[in-house]
């Protein structure tokens, strides 16, 4: 087996812990999570300086051919 294809942990592993996860939030013990706008926002001012740079790089546009 490939290094790439070994999972950190199994399947079975991973969904024991989803389910731990979600008996938590229905308790109401889970920290409040922070919106994904926030999380967003976040990582932008971490990497403003990198996001900085790419700003000069427009995408090229695909043109599909019409008949």
């Amino acid at each position: 087996m490939d290094e790439k294809d070994e999972r950190y942990c199994s399947i079975e592993e991973s969904l024991i812990e989803a389910c731990k996860e979600v008996n938590l939030m229905r308790k109401g013990l889970m920290p409040e999570q922070s919106d994904w706008r926030e999380w967003l926002e976040d990582l932008r001012k971490k990497y403003k300086d990198d996001l900085a740079e790419d700003e000069g790089v427009v995408p090229k546009k695909k043109v599909v051919a019409r008949w």
